[in-house]
């Protein structure tokens, strides 16, 4: 449906354009999308080739209805979700890679493409929802375009220097082409004092959507965000959540067969999801990172960082 002004009635415009190159970008669905122009057609044959490659499978609500529970526990999830939240409560805050997540009404949802291309089922979200399965969410069960405000580039953010308050990115960094320039790009745009909250998998099962190249040690972690102070950081998933995650897909990787290899997974996540509660326990121990399922790192930006 189109939008008309109220004053005018003509209808809204289908595209922006830049007024210091004429670069032309189009409205989708309301939503500005804002892909740099030397990268959008990179960006959507990476898109055409996974969605062609995966047709039959995001058609079939019978296939996604079989897929187990999210593998993760993580017992800190609720107090972390509430001190990031106090911590980015005011100013700009982006969320990249947001999907249909809900930070707050201040919070930019942003994201590559609209919610209505995200092929995983709701309940495996950790590729959208982070480590932990706690991040807020919007209550709608259908696909909608007004949870996501701009669609954009994260290896080029169109945001000016030191211009945000605070970015959230919650699982995301793993799917990016080039996860340093992309840590780069949030270090530009957060501004001195500034917050940022990320969370990445350590020993989790690939998941492309589209890609799917990247892992982080907690250490490592805390070298990628260093022009951050840093507030918090540490275990969301655990152990025993790394665990749940790897073993389906350790017995059903000796089949190339697609539907052999999918009901040996399936079937060993549905009998080894209770496992991942034992993180209860498990976290608590000064150990835990060693062989965790995911990490998180809240931070303040330095100044003259």
């Amino acid at each position: 449906m189109s939008r008309i002004p109220p004053d005018c009635g003509a209808e809204a415009a289908t595209s922006l354009r830049c007024a210091a190159c004429a670069a032309t970008f189009p409205i989708q669905n309301g939503v500005p999308r804002l892909w740099p122009p030397s990268r959008a057609t990179e960006i959507q044959a990476s898109l055409a080739a996974f969605h062609d490659a995966h047709q039959a499978v995001r058609g079939s609500r019978f296939f996604r209805a079989l897929l187990p529970p999210n593998p993760i526990c993580d017992p800190g999830a609720r107090r972390r979700t509430a001190r990031v939240k106090e911590a980015m409560a005011g100013g700009l805050v982006l969320n990249l890679g947001s999907k249909d997540t809900a930070w707050g009404e201040h919070v930019v949802n942003v994201d590559l493409v609209l919610p209505q291309f995200n092929i995983q089922n709701e309940k495996c979200k950790i590729e959208h929802t982070g480590a932990g399965n706690q991040e807020p969410r919007a209550n709608s069960q259908q696909p909608r375009a007004k949870s996501t405000l701009l669609l954009a580039d994260m290896h080029r953010l169109p945001f000016a220097d030191a211009s945000v308050d605070g970015v959230i990115c919650t699982s995301v960094l793993e799917h990016v082409a080039d996860a340093h320039t992309c840590l780069d790009e949030i270090a530009r745009v957060v501004k001195p004092g500034g917050h940022v909250y990320v969370t990445v998998p350590f020993l989790f099962p690939t998941h492309p959507d589209p890609l799917d190249r990247w892992r982080w040690t907690l250490d490592g972690l805390r070298h990628a965000l260093r022009g951050f102070d840093e507030l918090d950081a540490g275990v969301c998933g655990g152990p025993c959540s790394a665990f749940v995650a790897i073993v389906p897909t350790l017995k059903a990787s000796v089949f190339s067969n697609f539907y052999l290899f999918n009901c040996v997974r399936c079937v060993a996540g549905w009998v080894l999801w209770p496992v991942k509660f034992l993180d209860y326990i498990a976290c608590r121990s000064r150990k835990a990172h060693m062989a965790a399922a995911a990490f998180y790192f809240l931070g303040r930006k330095k100044a003259g960082a």
